[in-house]
């Protein structure tokens, strides 16, 4: 194949690969999704890469289509292709002066910065403008518009140098602005012929393809960059390779060969194929690594994950896997400040905040502020910073878990130890041998003096026993509660004859109602014990039970020797029946019941008030 046969080839795929790479741009600008909380950048959108795609793709698609026409069907193409073309062309080299000098737009040299772009701008718009006029007129390109651009951004380059010089990375600032400005120069577009040689075309057009990735490598404000230079990188090798082996095998084999016609072209062609789509994912993984590692000089991701993940699952408190995962991300990130706190909207100056996702609050942010270099998040970052917070948050949450079910562990076994202390306490307090004492003396006198009186008390003593022996863990109904204290107060009743008056009011709608077993009989036989049996006279002992909305209350009353609240403070910090008691009624049922104890000018009142809903599965069962 002829020299020029091959540039023509050539040109063409560079204009594909270039509109190749501004399409990817610009479908990675409108698909663009933001997974942090806050992205901070100066413009505020991706409008800049927007517009470079924009500009790109019209000038490698009005070029593909121009200079196709003009090297494969031998006729000119349209001026107005051209034109417009150009002018796409024409406005690269400003938005690459505004995205280097936004950033100064709010510090000392504002104004400056401000103007330079506002020139930038209204070169290209006037090149545009001439270039337009002069392909409606039939002449395309225009030296003059060509011209104007190459001296306008010849003239800016020099306060964009002084501009950019002290700032980091400065110099590859300047470098890139020298690439636009000779992506558009006249030097060698102005003067076009047919003798030009085909390199110097190909190096004038194609000069926006490097242009691309030197925009994206020095402003990092695109948070996918990333993801474009590997799939662009990708691309670039792919159609390098596929043209050097073009030039370097299949033109000789056509040389030499009909492709029409003989089989050796035909099967050469298919093995070219095969050996360019089998190259295609060493090309992306040889790609990736170029990027990460030369380019943007990252670690590795997927290891960092690991060795995150590893250090992670030997914590026990979830400060120290946060601790441990912001000492571990603040390196690769190149952090000057990486912290984590307990969740918040605000994120002030941070580059991002990143929630770290648990089941329950209290939640955790991560907040990332001050990269170095001016860098920004790249989708890779975003992607691994994510997956960090993920395993970070999984492994608070197991450790949460963990401690819930310690720490319900030990409340069950304090609650069954409580339970049984309780229980035997209860039991010691109510078949205590005093009482025993005083009951069989009873039982003695009454045999003398009225046998059958006996037998009764004898039977309601070991009825009474029966029932607190019986009594274990397991709920009793009220009914079979006030059934106890009954038998109870009739033998205290034998004792103290008239000077003891019994009273119990219990509505059959509530004898039914299931509650923990020996939790009325205490106030009773503090009743008689320090009301009843201190007085003289004796007097009444009253029992209540009623409903009250969403209650029972149930009231243990006594008019006998009147008790102090000093008294009763004292009984229920140091005395057996009333703490044990408080305690029951907390762990049965935790808020929702209470005990008072009032005393009052005649009386004293004891007053439990229980949920009407009754017990708690796991306590109507008989769990402690």
């Amino acid at each position: 194949m002829p020299t020029t046969n091959v540039a023509a080839v050539i040109h063409l795929l560079g204009f594909v690969a270039g509109a190749a790479l501004y399409g990817m741009l610009f479908a990675l600008v409108l698909q663009r999704r933001m997974p942090l909380r806050k992205q901070v950048d100066d413009t505020g959108d991706d409008r800049l890469p927007l517009a470079t795609a924009v500009l790109g793709l019209i000038w490698n698609v009005a070029g593909l289509a121009g200079y196709g026409i003009r090297d494969f069907a031998a006729r000119d193409p349209h001026p107005l292709l051209i034109g417009i073309a150009y002018s796409a062309l024409g406005f690269l080299p400003a938005v690459v002066v505004h995205s280097v000098l936004r950033s100064q737009r709010d510090g000392r040299f504002a104004r400056v910065s401000s103007a330079i772009i506002r020139i930038a701008y209204a070169a290209s718009s006037v090149a545009a403008v001439m270039m337009l006029w002069s392909a409606a007129h039939g002449v395309a390109p225009s030296t003059s518009a060509l011209q104007t651009l190459t001296w306008s951004y010849v003239a800016l380059t020099l306060p964009l140098l002084l501009l950019t010089r002290r700032r980091p990375g400065g110099g590859r600032a300047w470098s890139i602005i020298a690439l636009a400005v000779f992506a558009v120069t006249a030097l060698h577009l102005s003067r076009e012929t047919p003798h030009d040689a085909w390199y110097v075309e190909l190096a004038g057009h194609h000069a926006s393809i490097p242009l691309i990735f030197a925009i994206l490598y020095h402003d990092f404000r695109f948070a996918l960059a990333d993801l474009f230079l590997k799939r662009a990188v990708a691309l670039f090798v792919l159609v390098s390779l596929a043209s050097g082996l073009y030039v370097a095998v299949e033109v000789p084999l056509l040389a030499r060969h009909d492709f029409r016609n003989d089989p050796v072209a035909i099967a050469g062609s298919v093995i070219l194929l095969v050996v360019t789509a089998l190259s295609y994912s060493g090309i992306r993984r040889a790609s990736t690594w170029f990027v990460d590692t030369v380019m943007l000089h990252r670690v590795n991701y997927a290891a960092l994950r690991d060795d995150i993940a590893a250090r992670i699952s030997a914590l026990e408190e979830p400060a120290d896997v946060l601790d441990v995962v912001t000492e571990l991300l603040r390196a690769p990130l190149a952090a000057n400040e990486l912290t984590w706190s307990e969740q918040t909207s605000d994120a002030g100056e941070a580059e991002a905040v990143v929630e770290v996702p648990t089941t329950e609050e209290p939640r955790y942010a991560l907040r990332i502020a001050g990269l170095a270099g001016g860098r920004r998040l790249l989708s890779d970052d975003v992607t691994m910073i994510n997956d960090v917070s993920l395993l970070a948050g999984r492994r608070i949450d197991a450790l949460r878990l963990a401690r819930e079910r310690y720490d319900r562990g030990l409340h069950e076994q304090e609650m069954s130890k409580l339970a049984t202390e309780a229980e035997l306490r209860a039991l010691r307090a109510q078949v205590n041998p005093h009482f025993l004492f005083n009951a069989l003396n009873t039982i003695g006198y009454l045999i003398q003096t009225s046998p059958p009186q006996a037998e009764i008390t004898l039977m309601k003593l070991t009825s009474l026993l029966r029932g607190v022996l019986r009594t274990g863990g397991a709920a009793v109904t009220l009914g079979e509660e006030i059934e106890l204290v009954t038998a109870y107060l009739e033998i205290e009743q034998a004792r103290f004859e008239e000077r003891l008056n019994v009273q119990i009011d219990l509505p059959p709608a509530l004898r039914a109602m299931r509650i923990p077993p020996l939790l009325i009989q205490p106030l009773v036989e503090n009743a008689i014990k320090h009301g009843i049996a201190r007085s003289r006279t004796g007097g009444d002992v009253v029992i209540e039970a009623r409903a009250d909305g969403a209650n029972v209350v149930v009231t243990v009353r006594n008019t006998g020797c009147l008790t102090t609240e000093k008294e009763i403070a004292d009984g229920r910090r140091h005395g057996v029946g009333l703490s044990n008691l408080d305690a029951r009624l907390r762990h049965h049922y935790d808020t929702m019941a209470g005990l008072t104890l009032t005393p009052t000018s005649s009386d004293t009142f004891a007053v439990i008030v229980l949920p009407a809903a009754g017990l708690t599965a796991r306590s109507a069962a008989g769990g402690a």
